[in-house]
C-alpha cells in the first residue's frame, strides 16, 4: 500500500481538477445557451439583421454591464421604450438570471455579423466624418463611451438611424442621462449630422468587409 498510495494521489487530484473545471465551465455554457435562446426568440427580430430598417440599436458586442442596467431599467419601468414600445413588457418577463445570460451572450457576439452598409463613397462623407471626429473629441464623448466606467454604451459603429434618434431624445429630455442634455444643448444641426457620420462610420475600422 505504501508504494501504491503516492501514485494514487496525483491521479485522484487530476480527477478532482477535471470535475472542478467542469463545474466552472458548465454554468457558463448553460448561460450562453440560454442567452442565445432569449436573443433569438425575443430580440433578433428588432436588433439583428431582420431589424436593419428599424431605428433600434445594434447590440452585438455591447458592454454587458450597460445591457444589464438597461434591461433592468426597462423591467422596473425606470426607462420607457420610446422606439418600439415593447421593451418594457419583454424585460418584465425576464428573470435576473435571464438578463445576465442575454447580456453575456450579446457581449460576445461580433458586430460585423450585422449587415450594416456604410456609403463611404458618397459626396461629403470624408468631410463630415472628419468634422464629426473633431466635435466628438471636443465634447469629450470618449470619456464615458470609450472607458465604460460610467456604464455608458459602446457607440462606435452603431446604426446611424438609432444614433440620430437617441441624440435627439437626449437633447429634448425625452431620455435622461448625466451630462447628455447639457452637452448637446449647443450642437448645431450640422454637428449632429457630422457626429452621427463619424460614429456610425467608425464601423469601417472593424474591417467588416468591403461593403461595411
Amino acid at each position: 500500500m505504501n508504494k501504491i498510495f503516492p501514485l494514487f494521489i496525483p491521479r485522484f487530484g487530476r480527477a478532482v481538477a477535471i470535475l472542478m473545471l467542469f463545474a466552472v465551465i458548465t454554468p457558463n455554457a448553460l448561460a450562453d445557451g440560454r442567452g442565445a435562446q432569449i436573443y433569438q426568440n425575443q430580440c433578433a427580430s428588432c436588433h439583428g439583421n431582420d431589424g436593419l430598417a428599424l431605428t433600434t440599436p445594434v447590440l452585438h458586442g455591447q458592454e454587458p454591464v450597460y445591457l444589464v442596467r438597461s434591461l433592468t431599467a426597462f423591467k422596473h419601468g425606470s426607462r420607457i421604450d420610446q422606439i418600439m414600445t415593447s421593451m418594457n413588457s419583454i424585460a418584465a418577463g425576464l428573470s435576473d438570471e435571464d438578463i445576465l445570460a442575454v447580456a453575456r451572450y450579446l457581449a460576445g457576439q461580433d458586430p460585423c455579423e450585422i449587415d450594416l452598409e456604410i456609403d463611404y463613397a458618397r459626396a461629403g462623407f470624408r468631410e463630415a466624418f472628419s468634422a464629426g471626429r473633431q466635435t466628438y473629441a471636443a465634447s469629450n464623448c470618449g470619456h464615458c463611451h470609450e472607458s465604460f466606467h460610467h456604464y455608458a454604451p459602446r457607440i462606435m459603429g452603431q446604426k446611424a438611424s438609432y444614433l440620430k434618434l437617441a441624440l435627439r431624445q437626449f437633447q429634448s429630455g425625452a431620455r435622461i442621462a448625466p451630462m447628455m442634455a447639457r452637452l448637446l444643448e449647443f450642437w448645431t444641426e450640422q454637428d449632429f449630422r457630422n457626429v452621427v457620420t463619424y460614429i456610425s462610420g467608425m464601423r469601417l475600422m472593424r474591417a467588416c468587409g468591403s461593403d461595411h
